[in-house]
């Protein structure tokens, strides 16, 4: 007996998960973005751990301009006692200056960064190329018009 088509799929779309794994293209291979200058917005900043189990802090930015917009380029900080004071310095720009702020979600609610990105490769031991951010500069920050709607972090009662 033929299981494979006992459940239908949703609106006449292909079934997500597994059910939808035969009928996928696959993927491009991974290639990095050129060296170069580029205009990126932070997607995401995250507390999280190197392969090696170290602490480190990664920023994730999308490129928003040129043949190159929507593409992803990843950059990882750590806190060994060399790296730190030049991780505190590359982070303080973005108002990530405490431990605190570093475990908080980045960037706020309603705040988008827009930044200049000097973008070199780097070849690794393993012969790959990736992508190596050199420079990271602010050129502004975005209120978005929803932060104003959103709730304070102390009512008129006093603190939470």
């Amino acid at each position: 007996m033929n299981y494979s088509n006992a459940i239908p799929s949703a609106n006449g779309r292909p079934a997500g998960g597994l059910d939808g794994f035969d009928a996928a293209d696959a993927a491009a291979e991974y290639t990095p973005i050129p060296p170069g200058i580029y205009t990126a917005r932070i997607l995401r900043g995250e507390y999280c751990s190197t392969r090696a189990g170290a602490d480190a802090y990664r920023i994730r930015f999308e490129v928003t301009e040129g043949p190159h917009a929507g593409k992803s380029v990843i950059r990882t900080w750590t806190f060994s006692p060399r790296a730190t004071p030049y991780t505190k310095r590359d982070l303080s720009p973005f108002g990530l200056t405490t431990s605190e702020k570093l475990l908080s979600p980045f960037p706020e609610a309603g705040r988008e960064y827009l930044v200049r990105l000097v973008v070199a490769l780097q070849r690794g031991d393993d012969g790959i190329e990736r992508n190596d951010i050199k420079k990271i500069d602010v050129l502004r920050v975005d209120e978005s018009p929803a932060a104003a709607f959103m709730l304070p972090e102390q009512s008129e009662g006093g603190p939470k």
